[in-house]
């Protein structure tokens, strides 16, 4: 009989055994055993450890596109603040898992690589949450903004043992307004033209 929900089983079992030992030592196998999950269906739900960490991406991106901010609900700045912390909580669970994870991606160019390719589709899957257009070519530079916002204060949320967050809020607010003054919003500079009135294109938001 098949395993049910595989994915999230050897995502849980991953993080929960990254959590215990450096995300290096932890092979595959072990990550298969650990979640009660057949090799072969493991690797048919997830063929290897970079997928299953794309397994975890996605999960928490759900998480977030489940219930999308209402575009009146503040400016664009406010509903990518509410929808980043969104993701932050959902991430809550692994955390010690990833702080793992990241150190070990932060020690391999290849899976960094891997890792920041992910992490721009669901960058772009915040924006679109948030209601910033998130299409086009400005569409993945905002998405590569937002990327450096996150990373940015990924650090500060692995270290951030409060109840509410506290640090974590402070963080990101001050680099999505760092983002806002040297991008005009997240996609590129605003040209002194664009800076003279809204950005027809984008509803009158800056892009």
């Amino acid at each position: 009989m098949a395993v049910r929900n595989p994915e999230k089983r050897l995502v849980d079992a991953a993080m929960k055994l990254a959590a215990e030992r450096p995300w290096a030592e932890i092979g595959y196998r072990e990550i298969a055993a650990a979640a009660g999950v057949p090799l072969a269906e493991a690797w048919r739900a997830a063929p290897g450890r970079s997928a299953i960490l794309g397994h975890l991406s996605r999960m928490v991106d759900e998480a977030v596109l489940k219930e999308p901010v209402a575009l009146d609900e503040g400016d664009a700045r406010d509903r990518l603040f509410d929808v980043l912390m969104r993701r932050f909580d959902a991430l809550g669970p692994y955390r010690e898992g990833l702080a793992s994870v990241v150190d070990a991606l932060g020690r391999s160019p290849a899976r960094a690589l891997f890792g920041g390719l992910v992490l721009l589709r669901s960058m772009q899957a915040m924006l679109i949450a948030a209601g910033v257009p998130a299409e086009g070519l400005r569409g993945q530079l905002k998405a590569k903004g937002l990327a450096v916002v996150w990373l940015a204060t990924l650090r500060t949320f692995l270290r951030d043992d409060s109840e509410d967050l506290s640090p974590t809020m402070a963080s990101l607010d001050k680099q999505l307004r760092r983002a806002e003054r040297l991008y005009g919003w997240l996609g590129r500079r605003r040209t002194r033209r664009e800076s003279e009135g809204p950005d027809e294109t984008a509803g009158g938001e800056p892009a």
